[in-house]
C-alpha cells in the first residue's frame, strides 16, 4: 500500500484529504502542521509521497522541502497549495518538487498523481463507462494498465474507486488481454471481466 504524509497548517484540510486518501487506499501514516513537523515525520517514517502545502506559519513548505532534499534527494513531494509568492515560487521551482497541484484539489487527480509519482504498481478498482453504451462498470487493474485504459477513445470516463489488494496475478493477467483486445475495438472481455453498477 502506498504511504504518505499530509502536512498543511490548515487541520481541516489535514484531516479531510487524510479521509479521502484512505478511502482510496493511500495509507496516510502521519499528518502534520509545519514544515518541520514534515521533516521530522518523514525521517521517522519514510512515506512513499509527501503532500506538502506552502504558506504555513513558523515552517513554510519552502522550509520543509529543503530539508527533504537534504535528507533524500530522490523523495516524492507534491506541492499541494493554494498559492505562493513569486519569491516562494522561485524557491520552489529550484528545488524540483515532483508536482504543484493547485488547490482546491481533486482526489481523483490527486491519487493518480501520488500513484504515478511514486511509481506504484498495486492493483486498485476503477468506475468506467463506455461511448454509446449506457451502463457504468468497475473492474480492478494496475496504475500501469490505467494509464493505458484511461486513453482509449471507445471511453466516455474513468475514475479511480479504491485500492483492492486482494487481487490475483491471474486477473491482471486477463486485464492486460481484454486491454489489448479493448484497444483493437473489442470490448466483450473488458466488459466480461468487469462487473456492472
Amino acid at each position: 500500500m502506498t504511504s504518505v504524509i499530509v502536512i498543511d497548517d490548515n487541520e481541516d484540510i489535514v484531516y479531510s484529504m487524510s479521509e479521502l486518501l484512505e478511502i482510496y487506499g493511500i495509507n496516510v501514516v502521519g499528518k502534520g502542521y509545519n514544515g518541520l513537523e514534515c521533516v521530522e515525520l518523514y525521517d521517522k517514517l519514510h512515506p512513499d509521497a509527501v503532500l506538502l502545502d506552502l504558506m504555513m506559519p513558523k515552517y513554510d513548505g519552502l522550509y520543509a522541502l529543503k530539508e527533504l532534499r537534504k535528507i533524500d534527494p530522490k523523495s516524492v513531494v507534491l506541492i499541494v497549495t493554494g498559492g505562493a509568492s513569486p519569491s516562494m515560487s522561485d524557491g520552489v521551482d529550484a528545488l524540483e518538487p515532483n508536482k504543484i497541484i493547485f488547490k482546491p484539489v481533486d482526489v481523483n487527480t490527486l491519487v493518480e498523481t501520488i500513484l504515478e509519482e511514486t511509481h506504484t504498481t498495486m492493483p486498485f478498482k476503477i468506475q468506467y463507462s463506455f461511448k454509446d453504451d449506457p451502463n457504468s462498470y468497475t473492474c480492478v487493474m494496475t496504475h500501469d494498465q490505467y494509464k493505458n485504459f484511461k486513453d482509449l477513445p471507445v471511453l466516455q470516463e474513468s475514475k479511480i474507486l479504491k485500492n483492492d489488494e486482494n487481487n490475483l496475478e491471474a486477473y491482471k493477467q486477463e486485464m492486460q488481454k481484454a486491454l489489448i483486445l479493448a484497444a483493437e475495438n473489442d470490448l466483450t472481455h473488458i466488459q466480461k471481466l468487469s462487473q456492472q453498477v
